[in-house]
C-alpha cells in the first residue's frame, strides 16, 4: 500500500512539474495518481470499496504531513493570517484524500469489471 501511495505522490509531482500540463494536473493529479498508484498495491484483505479507502486515508495522511510542513515554513517567514492557512491545510488535505479514493476506487472497479 505504501509504494502505490509513493507512487501517486510521484504522479502529483510529475504532473505539477510539467509546465501548461499543470493547469490541469494539479487539481485533477490526487484523482490520477490514485487510479495509477492503486495499481501497484498487491491483495488486501476486505471488499474494493476499503481497499480505495485504506489507499486514500494513507495518501492523505501524507499529504497532511507535506502540507503542515510548508504551513509551517510560511508561518515561521511571513505573517500570513494562521486560521486562514490551517484552514487551507485542512481543506486541501481533505481535498487530495477524497480525491485520490475516488481515482483508486474507479480504477478497482474498472478492474473487477
Amino acid at each position: 500500500m505504501i509504494k502505490g501511495v509513493a507512487i501517486a505522490f510521484g504522479v502529483i509531482v510529475l504532473l505539477a512539474l510539467i509546465p501548461i500540463v499543470h493547469f490541469g494536473g494539479i487539481p485533477f493529479g490526487p484523482f490520477i495518481g490514485g487510479y495509477y498508484g492503486i495499481s501497484s498495491v498487491g491483495h488486501y484483505p476486505g471488499s474494493i470499496v476499503r481497499k480505495a479507502a485504506v489507499f486514500g486515508l494513507l495518501f492523505g495522511l501524507l499529504m497532511l504531513i507535506v502540507f503542515a510542513v510548508a504551513a509551517l515554513i510560511v508561518t515561521m517567514f511571513s505573517g500570513f493570517s494562521r486560521p486562514i492557512l490551517w484552514g487551507g491545510v485542512a481543506v486541501f488535505t481533505f481535498y487530495y484524500a477524497s480525491m485520490s479514493f475516488l481515482g483508486a476506487w474507479y480504477a478497482e472497479l474498472r478492474a473487477a469489471a
